[in-house]
């Protein structure tokens, strides 16, 4: 039986391909094989988890009854944006 093959050809005008490439020279070329299957798998893992997490804040809204805006009283009340773009990619 002949091993599956992939050829990875990046598009150095890509900033992130380019980026996985820099990172891909760093490796040994011994090591390269086992870095590829662990950033494929690393990938596929937080792509589970990132469904998961999207189901469950999906379920807990369906029964979460908002009933009317609470008044912000100190000004540490205040949500960091950065927080709030997290939650509007979800």
């Amino acid at each position: 039986m002949k091993r599956p093959q992939y050829v990875f050809r990046p598009n150095l005008s890509d900033p992130q391909h380019r980026r996985a490439w820099e990172l891909l020279q760093q490796m040994p070329s011994a090591r390269r094989k086992e870095f590829l299957v662990q950033a494929i798998l690393a990938a596929e893992q937080t792509d589970r988890l990132e469904e998961s997490i999207r189901k469950v804040v999906r379920e807990e809204m369906q029964v979460v009854t908002l009933t009317g805006a609470i008044p912000r009283t100190r000004a540490t009340d205040i949500i960091p944006p950065s927080a709030i773009n997290f939650l509007a990619s979800l």
